[in-house]
C-alpha cells in the first residue's frame, strides 16, 4: 500500500520530503505505529506527522454510543432484521419495492439511512406486511 501512496505522491510530481501530515481511519494496517501505512510514509518523510482521521474516529464514538443503549440495539436490531425478512424472498421483496435499507457495521451512516428510509416508507412497509399476512400463498417466517 506504501508503493501506491508513494509512487502516486510522485506521479503527481510532489516532493516527499514537504509532507507534513497524513490521516487514515484506525484499522491497523493503516495507523500501526511500526508497520501500519502512517509508519511506512513516516519512514520515508520523518516529518509526515500522523492523527487518526476525525471522521473514522466519529463513526467509531456513534457506533460503540449506540450499542451501549438496550433500546437502540433493540431497535437497530429490529430494522436489520425487517430488511432482511424483505431480502430474503424475491416476492416479498418486489411487494415492498426495496423500501428498507440494510444497516452497516462499519458505517454509522448507513444507519441514518435505514431510519430515513424506514420513516419514510413507513406505509408501504405497513401494507407490505399487511399484504403478506393475509396472503395466504405465504409460510409464517420465525426470526
Amino acid at each position: 500500500m506504501a508503493g501506491v501512496v508513494l509512487s502516486t505522491i510522485e506521479s503527481f510530481n510532489l516532493d516527499i520530503s514537504n509532507l507534513r501530515g497524513q490521516s487514515y481511519d484506525n484499522a491497523s494496517n493503516m495507523s500501526g505505529i511500526y508497520s501500519g501505512l502512517q509508519a511506512k510514509i513516516k519512514a520515508v518523510s520523518p516529518l509526515a506527522q500522523f492523527v487518526p482521521c476525525s471522521a473514522h474516529s466519529l463513526n467509531l464514538v456513534g457506533t460503540n454510543a449506540a450499542s451501549s443503549c438496550k433500546n437502540a440495539v433493540m431497535f437497530f436490531d429490529l430494522l436489520q432484521k425487517l430488511y432482511t425478512f424483505f431480502l430474503a424472498s424475491t416476492y416479498r421483496w418486489d411487494i415492498l419495492k426495496s423500501s428498507v435499507k440494510s444497516l452497516s457495521d462499519t458505517r454509522w451512516s448507513a444507519r441514518d439511512d435505514a431510519c430515513k428510509s424506514l420513516n419514510n416508507n413507513w406505509k408501504l412497509i405497513i401494507n407490505a406486511l399487511e399484504n403478506l399476512k393475509n396472503d395466504k400463498s405465504q409460510k409464517p417466517a420465525f426470526f
